[in-house]
């Protein structure tokens, strides 16, 4: 929409193999466009393209919605013949001009299911979903999203992205800093960079279905970082293990988490470097539920066991509670708002904390092919003693930041190109907790 008219995709269009009498061409160009439309769609779904490409390329469609209908039909026309890679670049590109489409949203999302690309397939179709104008719209919605989990109950994907520097401004202005009482210089080490880094990980998981509304999901993940600053290097590996119930609002899960992290640490006076090697284990449940129509409702309650090779006095449990609202406006808007807090019992009183956050999102999709992803969240935290030398508890203050930019009509195998910035600034009546962090990566999705 809003697009000038343009003949130039039908040109491109390759010969129709199937005559259509000079008569049926006339009579077709003396209809209205919505009807024109409606006879192209028709045969193509009744097996005939040639014959609506026949009679596309004598009438194309101009006006306001012209360029977007003749692209619509060169769609699904290729899709027709086959041709879905050029199927799914043309439904990108109405996409692109107009992400309101919805037709043409669930034609790109049909294609890439049939290209086997779930991951962009249930993405759209989750949209449409959620945007659903009718009960029954949206149920058919869920049937063909249920569909395809039952064809593949399993799913895998890899990701890697460049990071230029963990932090623009190279660091803190800390000159030293003191922990259990000792004191050491480091404003080198404070103010370094991390330099060009890299950024990965994997998941990995796989449904059993018990029978009934019972499934079993068991499922993996992997992350690293690695810099040539070697105190920002860190790998960890989760496992999770979740029974799910699920129901025609929603669903329920009761399972077990466990995560293990290995990564460099200044130690317990700040020298030398040493691996610190972290483990945590514990029960958690989630229900997710749908409040209206275009509204739901995820919230999880977890708890954890904690315990660290190196800053042992950490050990101890953290239970957390988070809630993530969803309203759905349209297929090209979502709105969120999220909220919760968390208990951090530590080996002593000043690192024991509690806090509570809460934050709002959008997901955007923009003209020009552009999906903006933007959050940003408020967090305080009070510790339950008074903490070393500051005579009071240490209280922190922190506002992230998140923005994340798709260029969705362009594809590299089914992927495309994501740049993510995110932004971080602490405040706290302890000095040196204050500081401030810029962070910015590229990317690729397959959701999109």
């Amino acid at each position: 929409a809003g697009q000038a008219p343009s003949q130039a995709p039908v040109q491109q269009v390759q010969a129709a193999t199937l005559a259509v009498p000079a008569e049926t061409r006339e009579s077709f160009k003396q209809l209205p466009a919505g009807k024109r439309l409606k006879i192209l769609v028709a045969l193509i779904r009744d097996g005939q393209p040639d014959a609506a490409e026949s009679l596309l390329r004598a009438k194309p469609f101009d006006g306001q919605y012209g360029r977007n209908r003749n692209l619509f039909i060169i769609g699904m026309i290729a899709r027709a013949r086959g041709q879905l890679d050029q199927a799914a670049r043309v439904y990108r590109t109405v996409l692109a001009a107009d992400p309101n489409l919805t037709m043409v949203r669930l034609e790109l999302a049909a294609t890439l299911h049939a290209m086997d690309q779930t991951d962009g397939a249930k993405h759209h179709l989750n949209l449409l979903k959620s945007a659903a104008p009718t009960p029954d719209l949206a149920r058919n919605f869920g049937d063909f999203i249920a569909a395809i989990d039952a064809q593949r109950p399993w799913s895998f994907n890899a990701w890697i992205s460049l990071a230029p520097s963990t932090n623009f401004n190279n660091g803190t202005a800390l000159e030293y800093h003191t922990l259990f009482g000792l004191t050491g210089t480091v404003g080198e080490l404070a103010r370094q960079k991390s330099g060009i880094g890299i950024k990965g990980g994997s998941n990995a998981a796989y449904v059993f279905d018990l029978g009934g509304d019972l499934q079993a999901i068991v499922a993996t993940g992997t992350y690293f970082e690695q810099y040539d600053g070697k105190l920002f290097d860190r790998t960890a590996l989760n496992q999770n293990i979740e029974l799910r119930r699920n129901h025609a609002r929603g669903s329920i899960g009761i399972g077990v988490s466990a995560s293990q992290s290995f990564y460099k640490t200044n130690g317990t006076g700040g020298f030398p470097y040493a691996n610190e090697t972290a483990w945590s284990f514990g029960p958690q449940i989630t229900i997710r539920h749908l409040l209206t129509r275009h509204l739901n409702i995820e919230t999880r309650l977890s708890h954890r066991w904690n315990r660290f090779n190196v800053a042992d006095w950490s050990d101890g449990t953290t239970t957390s509670l988070t809630n993530r609202l969803a309203y759905t406006m349209s297929t090209s808007r979502v709105l969120y708002a999220m909220g919760g807090g968390d208990r951090n019992k530590t080996g002593y009183d000043h690192t024991s904390t509690w806090a509570g956050w809460g934050g709002l999102g959008i997901y955007q999709e923009v003209p020009w092919g552009i999906t903006v992803y933007a959050e940003g969240k408020l967090r305080y935290s009070v510790s339950d003693g008074d903490y070393l030398f500051l005579g009071e508890p240490r209280e922190n203050t922190r506002v992230d930041g998140r923005m994340v930019l798709t260029k969705r009509d362009f594809s590299f195998y089914g992927l495309a190109p994501q740049l993510e910035y995110t932004y971080t600034r602490n405040w706290s009546n302890d000095e040196l907790s204050k500081f401030e962090s810029h962070g910015l990566a590229v990317t690729l999705t397959r959701a999109f």
